[in-house]
């Protein structure tokens, strides 16, 4: 008698961890499908048509080519002011200024 108690409450612990990892797993990808929307959105409403965010849960890395630091600096901005974002890495490379105005590999 008492191994079906047991067999019993075994299956529901095991059932249980199912629904479990069933149901988080989905909500990390809404996560991250939710923030690279918004991310999105927001550089393409603000101008920055040349900017590529790589999302990766709730971290943004922003590629690509502005024409100045304070371009980039705004879309760093713009993007850690989201809701949803946790941090923003920039790989932004500055075009049509000297060497000297180089942007990249910045966290913030």
């Amino acid at each position: 008698m008492w191994k079906k108690g047991v067999f019993g409450a075994v299956l529901a612990a095991f059932l249980g961890y199912v629904a479990w990892v069933a149901y988080l797993s989905p909500t990390r990808h809404q996560i991250e499908w939710d923030v690279a929307t918004r991310v999105t959105n927001v550089l393409e409403h603000t101008g920055f048509d040349d900017i590529i965010p790589v999302v990766e849960g709730r971290d943004v890395e922003l590629e690509g080519e502005v024409a100045s630091i304070a371009e980039a600096r705004r879309a760093e901005r713009i993007v850690r002011n989201l809701p949803g974002v946790r941090v923003v890495h920039s790989q932004l490379v500055v075009v049509g200024g000297d060497d000297s105005q180089r942007e990249g590999g910045g966290d913030t």
